[in-house]
């Protein structure tokens, strides 16, 4: 019996729903969550925690604001998102944006730190590869939806404020803004 194309399309949408995303807009961000760092690592530990944000105020007196990038190294969309995300963080580091990238896949072409020359990086990168055959590590578990680029944007609360696929701009600098304004 052969499989129709309505009936493919439809398997592949329900297997990839099974292991989509934990964590949604409105929930918020487990205490001890963390990965490695593999790029731009200006601190003296191993691993970035997100709870070390949760709440803190930065040099410049507010509360921090996190834009996660979740990436592979192969996909054209986040090799044209990577160097609008360090022009973002050029303009807003000092008003609380913090802005990490979630890499995973390395070697299709770029390792970790190859990510970072070729765009010019110098936000936080952190390794998201998965030791078994999966796509993506613990990072993607917890947010990636369908496809890369994913874009997460969380608030001074740890709460999740905008999750989406794709670089939609529009939405993203709307999330950021809206969080920005509302921890002053």
């Amino acid at each position: 019996m052969l499989i129709g194309p309505k009936r493919i399309i439809f398997l592949i949408l329900f297997l990839s729903n099974l292991n989509s995303q934990e964590l949604g807009v409105g929930d918020t961000i487990p205490p001890g969550f963390g990965l490695t760092w593999c790029a731009n690592n200006f601190t003296d530990y191993d691993s970035l925690y997100f709870d070390d944000y949760n709440g803190t105020i930065n040099e410049s007196g507010k509360h921090h604001v996190i834009w996660i990038m979740l990436f592979t190294s192969w996909c054209p969309y986040c090799q044209t998102e990577a160097p609008i995300t360090q022009e973002v963080f050029d303009t807003y580091q000092d008003s609380g944006l913090v802005i990490i990238g979630m890499g995973f896949e390395w070697g299709f072409p770029y390792t970790c730190n190859g990510w970072a020359d070729a765009f010019g990086l110098t936000y936080p990168l952190l390794d998201d590869e998965n030791d078994d055959d999966d796509f993506g590590g613990e990072g993607w578990n917890l947010f990636g939806e369908s496809g890369v680029p994913h874009n997460i944007v969380i608030n001074h609360n740890m709460e999740i404020v905008l999750s989406v696929a794709g670089f939609q701009d529009e939405a993203i600098y709307g999330a950021i803004n809206a969080a920005l304004d509302s921890c002053g």
